[in-house]
């Protein structure tokens, strides 16, 4: 019984789908990596630059509204300082508009390459 057991255990073991870690390919990011932000085409698109030298992209479902050019404000919506897709980051303006991200991306050598140098952050 107890080799039967051990043989389901071992086997319910490597059906399960293994857990993704954050490496180099990863979306996820520390919010405290974060060291520049630049809010671009149309307020529709934020760049992020990590100090992990990783650059990222979040787009917006509209328009980012922040005539006055204030910093964003961006805060995880868990506790744990991680943020792996748009859903858990939260951005919002000083005066309190949110901005409602719909997609966050890791961006490629060659994506990072094609931003204008002025819209780079």
């Amino acid at each position: 019984m107890l080799k039967l057991l051990t043989f389901a255990a071992a086997a319910a073991l490597a059906a399960a789908p293994l857990v993704a870690q954050a490496g180099p390919s990863s979306t996820c990011f520390r919010l405290s990596d974060i060291q520049s932000t630049r809010l671009t085409h149309g307020d529709h698109t934020l760049y992020l630059r990590a100090s992990t030298g990783a650059y990222y992209r979040m787009e917006f479902a509209s328009a980012c509204q922040n005539p006055t050019n204030e910093t964003l404000i961006l805060h995880p919506t868990s506790n744990s300082g991680e943020v792996c897709g748009a859903i858990g980051l939260d951005v919002r303006v000083r005066d309190g508009a949110g901005c409602i991200p719909s997609n966050l991306s890791r961006m490629t050598p060659d994506e990072v390459a094609a931003i204008p140098a002025g819209e780079r952050p």
